[in-house]
């Protein structure tokens, strides 16, 4: 009987023909790091509602959701009949026009902290124009992050494998960058205590990589009460939260405002956009005319060629009137805690020690936590240890399950989200491809 990788590698041959043309062009065949995946990465060629279809004709039920970005699934028909209106108007005015006022309106009608906007091409340069606007505002230098949170891969947040400094980052960038331990509100005070350069303090308010490890509303509200003494920003980096959660995100559901929000993914209807939003005082930093009022030289610059592009713009205004109803929160929510309790239950029923964790939408895989005939009820990721968290378990195992997935119909990733065009049929056979995937590895002899 063929193992799962012998059954992946013949399966998906033409899949490895692609990646073979690909790594004679872009570095390890692919364009992003996130799509690394040995022994190589499927390849789709169209996708529709809850699935993704390959160059093999292979239909697959996707739980990447175009990586938190896509809420209402692959091509909703508000958004395709938005952006298939505005592509017949133009694609790039290098102008101003009304989309992105009407796009920034529902965004300060949604997020409870917006008195302003912002917008940018990705979450990569939100993140980074608000950390430059954190430090311009405040005369400071430095920066507080918390160890496993994901900010984009710009120099003043990005770290390497294990949390080590990045390569091609010189040491004074490195140096005005402080990695606390997740959760830890003394480790914040003491620094807050004993620096008093620290311009702002930026993360994740569900926590890293929207809840690997997992944060609490309590956290989030001593930050706000530590900021406000110190006089240090707080940034709430809700690229993945903003809309998903909650129609206002995080900050509307935990009730704790920051000073300053960075948006994408949701924002931009499954289209690249960005965003940055917040005080006005702070916004006004951009703002040419403000700051000559108060000739105080202070100017921060942001130029953008796809700043609010009309298609991006047209998407977003179609997406941000369904999300603002908060149906598609909940229903995202209840097929995740119904996917979540079926794995589990396959878990259990296995007598493994794997769990699958996660809140709102979220669908979190630790594939090995090494703790045998504990329950997956029992488990509870606050009180776990943060670094096991982020390792995610035994890399073989992950390797050999998202492959015996795929032959199942299945593109599941370690951390996925629900979409509303999942159906209940797509949750019992991922939950079947799931039990399934087991018996193969059992079969190979790796559980």
């Amino acid at each position: 009987m063929p193992t799962i990788l012998e059954r992946y590698q013949q399966q998906f041959q033409n899949h490895r023909n692609l990646a073979q043309q690909a790594n004679q062009i872009f570095p390890d065949g692919i364009t992003s790091d996130g799509r690394y995946t040995e022994p190589f990465p499927i390849y789709i060629q169209q996708a529709q509602g809850s699935k993704k279809t390959g160059i093999c004709g292979k239909e697959l039920i996707d739980y990447w959701g175009g990586n938190g970005a896509l809420l209402l699934g692959h091509n909703p028909p508000e958004i395709v009949a938005a952006v298939t209106q505005q592509i017949q108007n133009g694609t790039h005015y290098s102008a101003c026009h009304s989309l992105e006022i009407e796009w920034a309106n529902l965004v300060m009608e949604l997020i409870p902290s917006a008195e302003r906007v912002r917008f940018t091409n990705s979450g990569t340069e939100a993140n980074l124009l608000a950390i430059r606007l954190a430090r311009t505002y405040t005369g400071k230098k430095k920066l507080i992050r918390f160890v496993g949170h994901y900010h984009g891969w710009h120099d003043s947040v990005i770290l390497g494998a294990n949390e080590t400094p990045e390569s091609g980052i010189s040491q004074s960038i490195s140096d005005m960058t402080i990695v606390c331990p997740p959760n830890d509100i003394h480790a914040v005070e003491k620094w807050l205590q004993t620096d008093p350069d620290i311009a702002g303090i930026i993360l994740e308010p569900t926590g890293a990589c929207s809840g690997v490890i997992p944060t609490t509303g309590k956290f989030l509200s001593q930050l706000r009460e530590l900021t406000q003494y110190y006089g240090v920003l707080l940034i709430f980096d809700e690229i993945i939260t903003g809309f998903r959660i909650a129609p206002g995100g995080a900050q509307a559901y935990y009730q704790v405002m920051p000073d300053l929000t960075t948006l994408a993914k949701v924002l931009a209807g499954g289209l690249p956009g960005g965003a940055v939003v917040g005080k006005t005082e702070i916004l006004n930093l951009i703002s040419k005319r403000e700051q000559a009022k108060l000739a105080q030289g202070k100017k921060v610059s942001h130029l953008g060629t796809f700043n609010a592009n009309p298609l991006s713009a047209a998407a977003g205004i179609a997406m941000l009137k369904i999300v603002k109803t908060g149906e598609p929160q909940a229903q995202v929510e209840q097929l995740a805690k119904t996917l979540r309790r079926g794995l589990n239950d396959i878990i259990d029923q296995h007598h493994l020690d794997w769990v699958v964790y996660g809140e709102f939408s979220c669908i979190k895989f630790l594939i090995g936590h090494q703790v045998h005939h504990l329950k997956t009820a029992d488990f509870d990721p606050y009180q776990w240890n943060f670094c096991q968290l982020m390792r995610r378990g035994n890399p073989e195992l992950r390797q050999r399950l998202r492959q015996g997935l795929l032959l199942s119909g299945v593109d599941i990733s370690l951390s996925s989200v629900t979409m509303t065009a999942h159906s209940a049929a797509d949750i019992e056979q991922t939950i079947a491809a799931f039990a399934q995937t087991i018996d193969w590895m059992k079969a190979d002899g790796l559980i």
